[in-house]
């Protein structure tokens, strides 16, 4: 399928270059996918109001934050295969995939909005429900990348708390590599971009003529308020975007 036709399937206005929905997924895959995301989506656009504008920008706000930073983790692998930087690869890898999964995730319709619960799903239950929600499109999408996800997991960790002496050797042909991850990134973030595009043509089917606000709510400080043991940070240049937007 050409990427207008998925375009068109959304109803959205906005233009976007799909390329690994087309040579992952049948027609009917993604066809199936997109009305189903439609009918999901349906309720929540029909009574929309200040208080789910609040929620779904802050969901989309984070959703294209860490799209951002799997760009650059995924660029920064690229040029770490170098053999000098290999120590870099098992860290770069999974959290390129974790940051795509929770965008996939936060964009999805059938996904209950939870606040701060949300956000820190811990990594176990984000990569285990990424792998249950690609059963959407269907169940082979979830039988090849579900165990690839859980890999990159398993192979940052044993570089994190172990460091076996052969390096990256230890894994043989099992080991994630960049394209494979950069592949499988690429389909979370045309999955997020394709929830988000069904949500924006029914907004405009249905309130055309609308403008909702934004609540000034707690949950709004999670796309800019950063809590570590020592310290809680704001960070200036998310307050200023979220405050233009």
């Amino acid at each position: 399928m050409e990427s207008e036709a998925i375009v068109s399937l959304t109803g959205s206005t906005l233009t976007y270059d799909y390329k690994e929905l087309p040579s992952r997924c049948s027609d009917d895959e993604i066809k199936n996918y997109v009305r189903r995301t439609r009918e999901l989506f349906n309720p929540t656009a029909r009574d929309f109001d200040d208080a789910r504008n609040t929620e779904w920008f802050i969901r989309s706000y984070l959703a294209l934050k860490y799209v951002l930073a799997s760009t650059v983790l995924a660029n920064s692998a690229e040029y770490a295969e170098q053999p000098n930087l290999q120590v870099t690869l098992p860290y770069l890898r999974y959290y390129t995939l974790l940051n795509c999964s929770r965008s996939f995730l936060l964009t999805l319709p059938c996904l209950d909005w939870r606040g701060e619960t949300t956000i820190e799903m811990t990594h176990s239950n984000i990569l285990n429900l990424t792998g249950d929600k690609l059963k959407r499109l269907d169940r082979r999408h979830e039988i090849a990348i579900k165990p690839r996800l859980l890999a990159a997991k398993d192979q940052r960790e044993l570089f994190s708390y172990r460091f076996p002496s052969t390096g990256l050797g230890i894994f043989g042909d099992e080991v994630v590599t960049v394209d494979e991850v950069v592949g499988i990134a690429r389909l979370l973030t045309e999955l997020a971009q394709i929830n988000l595009a069904c949500l924006e043509s029914l907004m405009q089917k249905h309130h055309s003529d609308r403008r909702f606000g934004l609540l000034d709510v707690d949950d709004m400080w999670h796309t800019m308020r950063f809590n570590g043991a020592t310290a809680s940070l704001i960070d200036d240049e998310d307050y200023t975007r979220v405050a233009y937007l």
